[in-house]
């Protein structure tokens, strides 16, 4: 995908609010009901990514409704902090989308561990 394919594919699936009060958010997550069966056993590699954002204490996740739970500490946390990280690590995942576009699932999953590592050190990059 080029640059503004990118840029334009970022802008229309953002992640959304759906309900928000303190220390609970409700997300609209883009593509989440698309994930493969056999990849959701792999969340906790998503959720430590999210749990990057001081005051995110717990996730819950919604494949059926591509929605996603947060609670959080409000007093180290809040809602607009959250979404802007959630949209970070997205945007970071659609910009390197190279490193996995063209493998099969079997061939993602030999690589998650170098992925994850790769996504960690592009997110505290870019903070």
């Amino acid at each position: 995908m080029n640059s503004l394919l990118k840029s334009a594919f970022l802008y229309f699936n953002k992640i959304k609010v759906v309900h928000s009060i303190p220390g609970r958010l409700r997300l609209q997550i883009p593509g989440l009901d698309k994930i493969p069966e056999d990849m959701k056993k792999y969340e906790h590699y998503t959720t430590s990514i999210i749990k990057m954002e001081q005051g995110i204490e717990d996730i819950s996740y919604s494949y059926i409704t591509s929605k996603v739970l947060v609670k959080y500490n409000p007093q180290l946390t809040n809602e607009k902090k959250i979404v802007d990280w959630l949209n970070f690590v997205w945007k970071k995942i659609v910009e390197n989308e190279d490193v996995y576009n063209k493998m099969s699932v079997e061939e993602i999953e030999k690589n998650l561990d170098k992925f994850y590592e790769i996504l960690c050190k592009e997110l505290k990059r870019g903070r």
